[in-house]
């Protein structure tokens, strides 16, 4: 048994967020609609968190989404420590992006939805001729390397070079 049991804090939920205080209910229904569809289970934590992101605003820090939670929460926020691994959650999944400054300060904000294909296009180095390239698997592997640095794939264009005559037959 705990020694500090009596200390213990007791968890964290949306009804202990102040009156007047939360963030748009549908803002954050639609991300919790997300953490869902990239199974990541939505916990009463993250759900406090989430209003505390969508309330704080793009690109803010930690530090700042936690003062906000402070501000929503009477000062029960979440520790730092909790906020930062449920965002590096919610960046590896997809749902936020991880904006680093000069300064090296590390600024969140939601990650645009993702629209459901990535327009692909390799351009011909010599003349500039762009060709579209719908193959799913590329668009797979650049979708996982992005998210490794926290980005998402809007689109992308590739630079080849003819390495045989015929090689623009190949690619059409």
């Amino acid at each position: 048994m705990p020694v500090f049991l009596n200390r213990r804090r007791a968890g964290l939920d949306v009804n202990g967020i102040r009156p007047g205080m939360g963030a748009n209910p549908n803002a954050v229904r639609r991300l919790e609609a997300r953490c869902q569809k990239a199974c990541v289970r939505v916990t009463n934590l993250r759900r406090v968190l989430l209003h505390g992101i969508v309330e704080a605003g793009p690109g803010t820090t930690v530090t700042e989404i936690w003062r906000t939670l402070g501000r929503m929460m009477q000062d029960r926020a979440p520790s730092l420590a909790s906020i930062q691994r449920n965002l590096n959650l919610f960046v590896a999944h997809g749902i936020m992006r991880r904006d680093v400054s000069s300064g090296r300060v590390l600024r969140y904000r939601i990650a645009p939805a993702r629209t459901g294909r990535i327009a692909i296009t390799f351009v011909e180095a010599d003349t500039g001729q762009k060709i579209p390239c719908n193959a799913p698997g590329i668009a797979s592997l650049l979708r996982q390397l992005a998210a490794q640095y926290g980005l998402s794939v809007q689109g992308a264009s590739i630079t080849v070079s003819a390495t045989h005559p015929n090689a623009t037959d190949v690619l059409l």
